[in-house]
């Protein structure tokens, strides 16, 4: 578990710590090959002055998708994205992200 660090205009310091994980599943259905992933990231324990203009003492952030890999360099997917007492706000802010990707 690492100790944050923060450098920004209006504080400068150790800011409590940070815990996460990124995790995976593949698999299939019939001939089609899907994935699951999830990322989080929780942050607690930050510095009072920090923590008054950016949320409170903590926060998380984070996204869980699903990928559909069409073909070997075609993937479609949606993510779910959230955080709450992130980006110098105090309240829950989530998404819906719609992907292709090509590889090349």
């Amino acid at each position: 578990m690492p100790k944050r660090y923060t450098d920004q205009t209006y504080y400068t310091g150790d800011n409590g710590y940070v815990l996460g994980w990124v995790a995976g599943y593949s698999f299939s259905l019939g001939s089609e090959k899907f994935s699951v992933t999830n990322w989080n990231e929780y942050e607690f324990d930050r510095d009072a002055s920090y923590a008054a203009g950016n949320g409170g003492k903590d926060g998380i952030n984070g996204a869980v998708a699903l990928w559909w890999n069409a073909t070997p360099h075609l993937t479609a997917g949606v993510q779910y994205r959230y955080a709450d007492n992130k980006l110098g706000e105090s309240f829950l802010q989530d998404g819906i992200i719609y992907s292709i990707k090509y590889l090349f």
